[in-house]
């Protein structure tokens, strides 16, 4: 199952929204960095420890049988107990155009069978080789916004663009909305309204943790009980079963097998 997240002009970062939604998912996952602009997962939370083509060698291989088939190789384990793996963004923009977004996508939504859920971060919507196949492949599609008049505008004239592709026939997931720092000034329910789509709920203003995520700050073992990591299960879970239910929609029913014949029927001995 592919989830996308992206956010509108002005909108706080997606990727660190992702990146808490990730390490905070109710099954296993995998964090695909697929914003043109780069990735920075690895510089950020992992201190640039780790060196990784990611996406960018994953292009390379796949002139040979497809990402899919070598989509497993190019992951690298983002926690201790392997529940979540990180597929690298690119290190330079200037790759994003020779990314085929539509087999990403395909791979991303399939990976470990279907048992892996996928969330993929496409960076700021409208972008310059924006990842629109994966945005349309996917079960749903968050939009990341703050809660001020500026992000709120920006935000709702993102939804209201994701909503034209889809009557012209694009297609998209059901769209959902994320808030940062909610109440500042206004609410999950007034944004919602504001945008005409479901507010899934919202992620604090947790400077502390947010470094973390973004820039590789100690974590402290405190950390996992943070504002922003309590917040980011309770957020995942909702947008996993807002996405769940979409899939479950678009799966083909099973079919059931006629029953058999009754031998015999209507013949006396």
């Amino acid at each position: 199952m592919l989830i996308a997240m992206t956010s509108a002009k002005g909108a706080p970062g997606v990727t660190t929204a992702a990146l808490a939604l990730a390490l905070s998912w109710p099954r296993r996952t995998v964090l695909a960095e697929l914003d043109p602009a780069g990735g920075d997962v690895l510089a950020g939370y992992g201190r640039g420890e780790v060196s990784a083509g990611g996406l960018a060698e994953l292009e390379l291989a796949a002139r040979r049988g497809g990402p899919a088939r070598h989509l497993e190789a190019h992951l690298l384990q983002l926690d201790a107990g392997g529940r979540v793996r990180l597929l690298p963004g690119l290190a330079d923009p200037i790759g994003a155009r020779h990314v085929d977004w539509h087999r990403l996508a395909g791979a991303l939504a399939a990976v470990d069978g279907g048992t892996t859920d996928a969330l993929a971060d496409c960076g700021r919507l409208g972008a310059e080789h924006f990842p629109r196949d994966a945005v349309r492949r996917a079960a749903a599609v968050i939009v990341v916004t703050g809660s001020s008049l500026r992000a709120v505008r920006a935000a709702t004239h993102a939804v209201a663009a994701l909503k034209a592709e889809s009557a012209a026939g694009a297609g998209t997931g059901p769209l959902a909305a994320v808030v940062v720092a909610a109440g500042d000034p206004y609410g999950e329910r007034e944004i919602g309204d504001a945008l005409g789509v479901p507010v899934l709920g919202a992620l604090p203003r947790d400077d502390k943790a947010a470094s973390v995520l973004s820039d590789g700050a100690p974590a402290g073992r405190f950390f996992p009980q943070s504002a922003l990591l309590r917040a980011a299960r309770e957020v995942a879970a909702r947008v996993a079963e807002f996405a769940a239910r979409h899939e479950a929609l678009l799966s083909p029913p099973a079919e059931v097998p006629a029953p058999a014949p009754l031998i015999g029927h209507g013949h006396g001995r």
